[in-house]
C-alpha cells in the first residue's frame, strides 16, 4: 500500500508543471542543496522538479513501473546502477558524454560503474540526541539491544538491506550474506529489538513531516551527514551527532543516472555533468553535510568541513567497512519476508 501511494504521489506530481524545460529528479529528501538549482536554472532556464522516495525499496518498485517516463533523473546505489543498466533503464555515462566526470575519484567512479555517475559516499551508523545520550555510542548493541531509558525511542531503516546491516554486523558476519541461518540469526536481533523501536521512517523524513513522534527520536540509524540535516530542519545546530560502531559499517555511494527512455535525456546528462563540476560539486557537499567523491572539489572546501571524520571517515573505519553488491533474487525474497515480519511485530506490539 505504501509504495501505491508514492506511486500516486508521484503521478501527481508530474502533472504539475508540465512543461518542456523541466528536469524531474527522483531523489532522496533534502538531498540537492537548493543554492545548487538556482545556480543552474539561471545558467541554463531549465526548472528543477524533485520526486522525493523514502526507501530503496520505493525508489525500485518506481524505477520498474513502465509508465515513469517523465522521470529524467534517478539517485541510485551501486548495486541498482549495475542492475538497471544491465537492463536497458539507464543512459550509459563516461567522460566522453559528461567530461566533468575527469574530477572524479577513480575509486568511486569504478563503484558506480559505467551506468552512473558517483554523486556522495559515506557511511551508515548511529545518530543520537546529545541532550539524551551524553557518550557517543560505540557498539551496534546499543542500538539493538537499547537500555530501558531509551525503549521506544528509537529509529530504523525501512529497508531490506540497511535494516539487517547493523545485526550482520555485531554478528560478525558478511554484509551480503545469502546463508539462510546467518540471515535468521540477524532477524533474532531485529525481533526483540521491535518493541523498543519508535519508528522505521527515515529521521529527515520524519523530522520534515513535523512528526509528533519526531521530539521522541534519541537514537536512530541513518547516513553520516543527516545528522548535519536534521539540526538544520530543527533549528538547533549540534544537537544531533553521529558515530560508527566499533563492529564495522557500510561504506556507501550514491549514483546519478540519466534515464534512457527520458524525452530530455541530453539535458539529464548535462545536469548530471554540472552536478559534477568541481565548484558546484563543492556547494553541494558542504551545504547537505555529506562527502563528496569529486577530487577537484576540495580545494572549494572548507578545511574544517573536509576534516569532520562524520562526514569524510578515517582510514580505520574505511577498512571496517564493506560495500553492498547486487544480492541475487532468492536473498531478496528472504531479506523482505524479514522486514515485513519485523513491521508487523512493531505494529502489534
Amino acid at each position: 500500500m505504501k509504495v501505491l501511494l508514492v506511486i500516486a504521489c508521484v503521478f501527481q506530481l508530474l502533472s504539475v508543471n508540465a512543461y518542456a524545460e523541466t528536469l524531474r529528479i527522483l531523489n532522496w529528501e533534502d538531498y540537492l542543496h537548493t543554492r545548487v538549482i538556482e545556480i543552474w536554472t539561471s545558467e541554463t532556464g531549465v526548472a528543477i522538479e524533485q520526486i522525493y522516495f523514502d526507501s530503496d525499496e520505493d525508489r525500485d518498485e518506481i524505477l520498474n513501473d513502465a509508465r515513469m517516463g517523465n522521470i529524467d533523473i534517478a539517485v541510485v546505489d551501486e548495486a541498482v546502477s549495475e542492475l538497471f543498466g544491465k537492463k536497458g533503464k539507464i543512459e550509459k555515462l563516461d567522460e566522453s558524454n559528461a567530461p566533468s566526470l575527469q574530477h572524479i575519484d577513480p575509486f568511486w567512479k569504478e563503484a558506480c560503474g559505467q551506468y552512473s555517475v558517483p554523486y556522495m559516499w559515506g557511511t551508515l551508523g548511529i545518530g543520537y540526541r546529545t541532550d539524551k545520550i551524553p557518550k557517543p555510542p560505540v557498539s551496534w548493541l546499543e542500538l539493538l539491544q537499547p537500555e530501558d531509558e531509551l525503549k521506544g525511542y528509537i529509529g530504523m531503516l525501512d529497508d531490506y538491506r540497511d535494516m539487517l546491516a547493523p545485526a550482520l554486523f555485531l554478528l560478525g558476519y558478511p554484509l551480503n550474506t545469502d546463508d539462510e541461518n546467518e540471515l535468521k540469526a540477524a532477524f533474532e536481533y531485529l525481533k526483540h529489538q521491535a518493541p523498543s523501536v519508535l519508528t522505521y521512517e527515515y529521521a529527515i523524513t520524519l523530522m520534515n513531516n513535523e512528526d509528533q513522534d519526531a521530539e521522541r527520536l534519541h537514537m536512530a540509524l541513518m547516513y553520516g551527514g543527516d545528522q548535519i540535516t536534521i539540526n538544520e530542519i530543527i533549528g538547533k545546530p549540534g544537537l544531533w551527532q553521529y558515530t560508527v560502531p566499533q563492529e564495522g559499517t557500510i561504506l556507501w555511494v550514491d549514483c546519478l543516472a540519466a534515464i534512457r527512455n527520458s524525452p530530455q535525456k541530453q539535458r539529464a546528462i548535462e545536469f548530471i555533468n554540472f552536478l559534477n563540476r568541481p565548484d558546484i560539486a563543492a556547494i553541494n557537499s558542504e551545504s547537505m553535510g555529506f562527502a563528496t567523491p569529486n577530487k577537484s572539489a576540495v580545494q572549494f572546501i572548507n578545511p574544517s568541513f573536509h576534516s569532520d571524520q562524520a562526514i569524510f571517515p578515517s582510514q580505520d573505519i574505511l577498512e571496517r567497512s564493506q560495500q553492498y553488491t547486487v544480492l541475487e533474487k532468492n536473498n531478496i525474497v528472504l531479506r523482505k519476508r524479514i522486514t515485513s515480519t519485523i513491521r508487523k511485530i512493531h505494529e502489534f506490539k
